[in-house]
This record gives C-alpha cells, structure tokens and sequence, in this order.
C-alpha cells in the first residue's frame, strides 16, 4: 500500500511537470508568434513604403537621366482647363496612317504673322515674351499649313530629292516621307505645329533660341516634335526646329516619362 502510494504520488508529480513544461512551452510560442507577427507587420509597411517610392523615384529617375531633361518650373504653368474634346484634339496624332481629308480647318488666329490653333495662342504669346524677356528672340517661321500648301512642299521636295541623287521615283519618294509629309500626313494642317528659327544662327540646334526651348517649352505646353532618338516612332527625320503643343499638363509628363507623342499616346491609352 505504502509503495502503491509512492507511485501515485510519483505519477501526480510527472503530470504537473509535464503540465508546466507544456504551458512553459507554450507562453513560449506564443511570444515566438506574437514577435513573429509583429516583424511581418513591419515587413509589409516597409514593402508598401518602397512601392510608392519606386512609383514616384522610376519617371522623376527618368526625367534626371533624360539628355533633354531641361527644368520644369511650376512658376508660369497657370492651371489649364482643356474640354475632353479639346484634350483629344492636343493629343491626336496624324501621319501615313492617321490622315486629314483635305477639307480639314482647325479654329485659328494670328501670332505673330503666321496662323495657329486657337488652343496655342495664349501659351504661344507668353512662351515668346519670356523667352524675349530671357534675352532670347525666338522666330515663329510656320505654323498652320494648308492641305494644298503642304501639297506644294512635298512635291518640290521630292524633286529636289530626286534630281540632286539621281534617284528613281519610288527611292526618291521612300526618302522624301521621311523628311517632309505628304498633303493629309502633316500635323501642321492641325496648327499645332510650330517652326521655329534663329537669326542669328543658321544651325537651330546650336542656337540661344533651341537651348531655351528644350529648357522651358514644357512649361508652355510645347514639346519637340521629332526627338533625335524617336525616328522608328515618329517616322520623320530628327528636326530641332520642330515643337508640337500638347498643352501644359501633357508636355510635363512626357518631359518626365521621356517619351514622344507617339509613346505618350499609347501610354494614356493603356491607363
């Protein structure tokens, strides 16, 4: 009897230290878990934190390695107030495939002796009176072109094309396209296209006028229209002289973005 109780009393004592060894082990875990927890929780903060900063640091990374980067100044971008139908008409996009009937005639008016869209005149005017006041005087040569005139270009284009490298019709017309649209496959039927040009030096790219464009046109509203590195986009040969109104708030982004009008286009498409 005395040893049966001894047994017992072993077996009770076995029991309550299993039980403390279990609950010891399981403050334990819990407090492993609780911790756990608590570092995923900071995981996840840290990996929400970095996503919104990859999604501002990628396109302001892009605008700093941008060769042509320029400045962006929120100084003279005034708020703009485009309709839907207006914010189309900026962004539309003609060449070999996306033409205008030879009836086509946007709304203009007169900067500076020359025509213009009726949505560039007030951005155009304040462009050329900073630039002036920046010491700068930037021409205006073209801006809205007719169908027949542009007709008139291409065509005397061609032949000179033709004649000085004695080319065939269909070469010097593969040629030709690349440097100068056809009637209907102009941007410049639109107004939105303006040549500019510098008195005092022949070559546009190493003027004061194009050094002052490529700094502040986005702030206009104004973006080159035939980048040197976009020609498989553009279709057209690099031209510096060559700036396309998109408005204010478009110009900024693809001055960020890096992006031509084509690649821009495609871009806002696919938001």
């Amino acid at each position: 009897m005395g040893k049966f109780n001894k047994r017992n009393k072993n077996r009770s004592f076995r029991t309550r230290s299993k039980r403390r060894t279990f609950k010891t082990k399981k403050r334990k875990n819990n407090a492993v878990n609780i911790k756990r927890l608590a570092v995923l929780r900071v995981v996840i903060i840290v990996l929400i934190i970095t996503v919104m900063a990859v999604g501002v640091a990628v396109p302001l990374t892009i605008y700093f390695l941008n060769s042509n980067s320029g400045t962006i100044s929120s100084e003279d971008t005034a708020e703009e107030h485009f309709t839907d139908e207006q914010n189309e008409e900026l962004l539309q996009i003609i060449n070999r495939t996306n033409k205008l009937n030879k009836d086509y005639l946007p709304a203009l008016e007169e900067v500076n002796s020359v025509k213009v869209n009726s949505l560039v005149t007030s951005d155009l005017k304040v462009m050329l009176e900073k630039a002036n006041k920046d010491g700068v005087n930037i021409l205006v040569d073209t801006a809205y072109i007719s169908y027949e005139e542009q007709n008139s270009i291409y065509i005397e284009k061609y032949n000179s094309v033709k004649e000085e490298n004695g080319y065939t019709a269909i070469k010097a017309e593969s040629e030709t396209v690349k440097l100068v649209p056809k009637a209907g496959e102009s941007e410049a039927q639109t107004g939105l296209i303006i040549t500019f040009s510098d008195n005092d030096e022949p070559d546009f790219s190493k003027s004061k006028s194009f050094s002052w464009l490529n700094e502040n046109a986005v702030n206009y509203g104004f973006v080159l229209r035939y980048p040197k590195d976009k020609e498989e986009k553009t279709l057209l040969t690099y031209n510096p002289q060559v700036y396309r109104f998109v408005g204010k708030s478009n110009a900024i982004q693809m001055r960020i973005l890096g992006m031509c009008l084509e690649e821009y286009k495609e871009y806002m498409e696919q938001k």
